[in-house]
């Protein structure tokens, strides 16, 4: 009788004797065909769990090889072509996955009739069947995903085996085991819990109250949490030498029907930004310990989002348990509520309503429980405050965050920050290309490059400037180019591209202006001379303040990246940046006023520069 084993190395036998299963590729196709348990596995399927995804140009024929090969060392009869696919036909007992499942499913069952013996008897006969991490000696992304996923549901199966155990005479096994897992997943409240309870009834009550304090400090410290409620009221019940009851394994230990697909819509036409998503997507599949969080800061229109949007979807397939995104920008300037966004998230997964805890902390940790051993992705975009973010970080090793926002949350537990640039000018160009025409914008190429420049290389304007110039055929990309450059120096924004080009400026302004007003003020003053950089010395005098608080003023602004730094003491502006800074020095002054701040530099108004006011100030 043929029999495979997936919970640990991937291995074969038929009676006694093990089969050389050969290189580690058949190992993949073994894998994906034993996973299925019956299903059929498409072409499509195979290939790209093989290689990762990039197949070469033979990947058909070599994998039909690999087919015959296994056919060869199983038997004929065992692999079977299925509508273009293909099928393994096993006996209910060959596989280790459908023991291992069948005897979870009779240990619940015996659980739930009261019969307590018979389900730790089955959890353990379950136990038994894992050698080691499951698909253990096979590469590519496609067993990495699998194996988070299977072993998601052994962390599920051992935690309510140990709850069990600690109620019999297994009492001081069960502490030992829980011991180590609690190390290897410190911000487990569940298996804390178990610990608790076991040391308690173990004798050790002063154990399990330091076992509290412990996961407690942790807890604030790393997510900034207080313990849920299940957790606390263990604690309050070892405190009173009250009899604490077994810990039942709640619903949303399982996992839900549907496994959520939250994230937008992918960009068609996104370019560019190459080296750094390769750089991102290293970061964020990692086997490394924890849930790395990325967090990806810039400008307004500069391209956050979607690059966050690019890159989430390019490593989907390593997060099988779920994607989900959320707006933390919210409506009318209102930021996103953390507790609404997570009331979604663990409805999401399954959870009732009813059973939705309405204090935050609380709610926040039975999310923690219900994303730990779960392989998931967060792309959480416009992020704004640490209490919005803190929350909904997901607990344990396996799942990953892509944060976006208008400026660093120095409080979060990030592993890399990124602030984002323009475009190079071939980039701008080629976008250009994908939404005007690539043989209309090749045509007149210099022209597209000054477009480009006069866009200061924000994807934002020069999509916009595309999109419009695609919707008049008889134009030129030298007349638009020039249309821009005219609009961009009036005192009010006279097309409706330069409105929406801007609205992310007025937002970052808007949130600098509650931040520091002073500030506010100065990105328009400082703004009205032409030079290319700023110095301090500059901005000091035009602000009629010292050098030391003209500094402050500028690395304020350069934080919520409406200047950028180009050397010790020296900033510049994008200039599609300086002309909304402008427009807003004349909204806010008279030209007066601007005249003898310019007057502070002996400069008279640039000729360039609107004298229009309108207001007074």
């Amino acid at each position: 009788m043929l029999r495979i084993s997936v919970l640990g190395p991937v291995r074969a036998w038929r009676g006694d004797d093990e089969l050389d299963l050969g290189a580690p590729q058949q190992r993949v196709v073994v894998s994906v065909l034993a996973l299925r348990e019956g299903r059929q596995a498409t072409l499509d399927a195979l290939i790209d769990a093989v290689w990762d995804g990039d197949p070469p140009r033979t990947a058909t024929l070599t994998l039909r090889t690999y087919i015959s090969r296994l056919r060869q060392i199983f038997g004929t009869d065992v692999i079977e072509t299925v509508n273009g696919g293909y099928r393994m036909r096993l006996e209910p007992t060959a596989l280790d996955l459908t023991a291992f499942t069948a005897a979870v499913t009779r240990a619940r069952t015996a659980r739930d009739s009261g019969d307590h013996g018979a389900a730790a008897r089955a959890f353990h006969r379950a136990e038994r069947l894992w050698h080691g991490s499951a698909l253990a000696d096979v590469p590519g992304a496609y067993a990495a995903a699998q194996r988070v996923r299977l072993e998601r549901d052994r962390h599920t199966a051992t935690e309510e085996r140990l709850a069990l155990d600690i109620g019999t005479d297994r009492a001081g096994t069960a502490v030992t085991e829980l011991t180590a897992l609690t190390e290897k997943h410190p911000l487990d409240e569940g298996l804390s819990g178990l610990l608790m309870l076991g040391l308690y009834r173990t004798g050790r009550q002063a154990a399990a109250i330091t076992e509290y304090q412990r996961i407690r400090t942790r807890l604030a410290d790393e997510l900034g949490l207080d313990p849920g409620a299940a957790l606390r009221d263990v604690h309050q019940r070892i405190l009173t030498g009250e009899a604490v009851p077994a810990l039942a394994a709640p619903v949303w230990d399982q996992p839900p029907a549907t496994v959520p697909e939250q994230l937008p819509l992918a960009i068609k036409d996104f370019v560019g930004r190459t080296d750094l998503i390769e750089q991102l997507t290293g970061v964020l599949v990692t086997d490394l310990p924890g849930a790395p969080l990325v967090g990806i800061v810039g400008l307004g229109g500069i391209g956050t989002s979607a690059l966050a949007l690019h890159v989430a979807h390019r490593i989907r397939p390593d997060f099988p348990d779920g994607q989900l995104y959320a707006d933390l920008r919210g409506e009318r300037n209102r930021p996103a509520d953390a507790g609404v966004v997570l009331t979604g998230f663990l409805r999401a997964f399954g959870v009732a309503s009813a059973d939705i805890p309405e204090d935050l902390a609380e709610r926040s940790a039975l999310w923690r429980t219900v994303t730990c051993g779960r392989r998931l992705l967060l792309l959480l975009d416009h992020a704004q405050t640490r209490e919005q973010v803190r929350p909904l970080l997901p607990a344990g090793t396996g799942s990953a965050v892509l944060l976006t926002g208008g400026a660093r949350i120095p409080e979060l537990p990030v592993t890399q920050w990124v602030s984002l640039s323009p475009f190079e000018p071939e980039e701008s160009v080629e976008l250009f290309r994908r939404v005007a025409g690539r043989e209309r914008v090749d045509t007149e190429y210099q022209a597209a490059l000054q477009f480009a420049a006069a866009c200061s290389h924000l994807p934002l304007a020069v999509r916009l400037g595309a999109a419009r110039l695609a919707a008049r055929p008889a134009w030129s990309v030298a007349s638009i180019g020039e249309r821009l450059r005219v609009e961009m120096r009036q005192p009010v924004a006279v097309h409706e591209d330069c409105i929406r080009v801007e609205a992310p400026f007025e937002r970052d302004l808007a949130t600098l202006q509650v931040a520091d007003p002073l500030a506010a003020v100065a990105f328009g003053l400082v703004a009205l001379v032409d030079d290319d950089e700023v110095t301090i010395d500059t901005a000091a005098r035009l602000l009629d303040l010292p050098e030391t608080e003209a500094e402050r003023l500028m690395e304020t602004m350069v934080d919520a990246h409406l200047v950028e730094p180009t050397g010790y003491q020296r900033y510049r502006y994008l200039d599609i940046v300086r002309w909304f800074a402008r427009r807003k020095a004349i909204a806010a002054h008279t030209v007066a006023y601007r005249e003898a701040v310019l007057g502070r530099l002996g400069r008279p108004i640039p000729a360039s520069l609107p004298k229009r006011s309108l207001r007074a100030v």
